[in-house]
């Protein structure tokens, strides 16, 4: 309550929305990191889209009568983002192979991150996705293929929520894609290092078409061990 009474007394009523001077310093606000500085384009871009549902939210209670936020060319110009990958930022395949070998060798699970990372790596799901990922779902090319390209289907995502956060009471939570339909599948092809470094996968761990491709630790009475099936 001492919280909500703080809030009270520091926040200015609704009817400020109306004074445009008001709005702009509400805009330049949300623009700027607590230092002074511009935030990010994508930042910038998420609070003004969040800002807009409030208003909206308003507008449908009767709060306020109309959005006083800007629109049109206004908004997109300040906020003009990209999704172009910025290659300075990959990491060549000598280091990224040598650091992939460094990690099967670790003692605890590292076969299983093998995998993992390798899958991150050539193919650049979240990891949500990646953990998801089951045998079924990994289209691998015959042996003696002159054409060594796998095909992974993504269509799940089970990010680590926390056990007080699911219905379920288990850590992951299964969820669709992010920013696709509800069901919505996404098909994408896999460098031949990982055709060669998921069939060693499956084959040294004998995993059956229902198991998960990275697997998953577990907790046992002696400590952590791996399984392979544990959705």
């Amino acid at each position: 309550m001492a919280t909500l009474r703080w809030v009270e007394r520091n926040s200015l009523p609704v009817s400020v929305w109306e004074d445009p001077e008001k709005v702009d310093d509400v805009l330049r606000a949300v623009d700027t990191r607590l230092d002074g500085k511009q935030a990010a384009a994508w930042s910038r871009k998420r609070h003004r889209r969040i800002l807009n549902v409030v208003m909206k939210y308003a507008i449908r209670r009767r709060i306020l009568r109309a959005n006083p936020l800007p629109k049109g060319k206004e908004v997109t110009t300040a906020t003009r983002t990209t999704n172009a990958v910025d290659k300075r930022s990959l990491m060549n395949p000598e280091p990224a192979a040598a650091l992939l070998d460094w990690i099967r060798q670790r003692p605890r699970g590292g076969k299983r991150l093998h995998a993992f990372f390798a899958t991150l790596y050539y193919c650049g799901p979240r990891p949500e996705e990646a953990v998801a990922m089951r045998v079924r779902e990994v289209s691998l090319p015959e042996v003696d293929a002159a054409d060594q390209w796998c095909e992974l289907m993504i269509h799940t995502a089970t990010p680590e929520v926390g056990k007080q956060w699911t219905d379920t009471g288990e850590i992951h939570e299964q969820r669709d894609l992010k920013g696709r339909a509800e069901g919505d599948t996404r098909t994408v092809p896999g460098h031949p290092a990982l055709t060669r470094i998921l069939r060693r996968h499956i084959d040294d761990e004998d995993l059956k078409p229902g198991d998960l491709v990275p697997g998953r630790e577990r907790r046992h009475p002696r400590g952590l061990r791996h399984s392979p099936g544990l959705a």
